[in-house]
């Protein structure tokens, strides 16, 4: 029965401590994977981000010969991460890809391409040169949704505008006649308003005074406000600015 007890007891030591090896080595090179990618420099907060809110991307094939840019600001930037409501400063450095809705991470902005992008959460926000990214649900028509990042432009009591920012890949033209150009493949900017009212689905709001009308009832203050203030519904400046009128009224 000892002896028994003695070969079952060793086994168990033997298995707890090849347990306890793999640990070590796993730790270990993890520690210098991270080290390799350069995030020993970053700090604390910045290791964090780096380690907790990011994913390795798929990789794909380039395509060659393409117009324009799946960005629409190639460097990485200096960013902040809030989490849950809490603030991480020096989160690394961000850009957005427009193409692939995805914000891509580094611990450097000296850098031209990232294998990391952040993860996808309506828990992590993060800002990118001074622009908010949230991760959200919205309205593309009447009949369907999608969910991806909008950046936040005004937040007000009642009402909250967003821009959607995308590149659209477009296939090579090659005209038939001489009164036709030809294009190269390309990605064309394409850029959105999106209202969300009293915390509702963001949708888009197109650019136009009777769409946005529409969206309150034809008030008759908000149409005076408007010829007044000379509101013209394709800048940016000028909806932020009936925006607030009608939040606050």
């Amino acid at each position: 029965i000892y002896s028994n007890f003695c070969s079952t007891f060793v086994k168990i030591f033997d298995y707890m401590s090849l347990q306890k090896i793999l640990i070590i080595l796993i730790t270990f090179q993890l520690s210098n994977l991270y080290a390799q990618n350069g995030f020993e420099s970053l700090g604390a907060q910045a290791q964090l981000s780096l380690q907790d809110f990011s994913n390795r991307k798929v990789s794909k094939p380039v395509q060659l010969n393409i117009s324009g840019s799946q960005y629409f600001d190639l460097d990485f930037k200096p960013a902040r991460l809030s989490y849950f409501g809490k603030e991480i400063n020096n989160a690394g450095f961000m850009r957005y890809n427009g193409f692939t809705d995805e914000i891509e991470i580094t611990d450097s902005g000296d850098i031209e391409s990232s294998e990391l992008v952040l993860i996808k959460s309506d828990r992590v926000v993060p800002t990118i040169n001074n622009e908010k990214y949230e991760y959200l649900p919205f309205r593309i028509n009447e009949t369907n949704t999608k969910i991806g990042y909008l950046v936040k432009i005004y937040e007000g009591a009642k009402i909250a505008l967003y821009l959607r920012k995308n590149k659209q890949f477009m296939e090579a033209k090659i005209a038939r006649t001489s009164l036709e150009n030809s294009f190269p493949p390309r990605y064309v900017d394409n850029v959105e308003t999106y209202i969300s009212i009293e915390g509702n689905t963001p949708v888009v709001l197109k650019n136009s005074k009777k769409a946005f009308l529409d969206l309150f009832n034809n008030r008759s203050d908000i149409k005076k406000f408007i010829k007044n203030e000379k509101i013209k519904f394709n800048k940016t400046e000028s909806i932020i600015k009936i925006v607030e009128y009608v939040d606050k009224n």
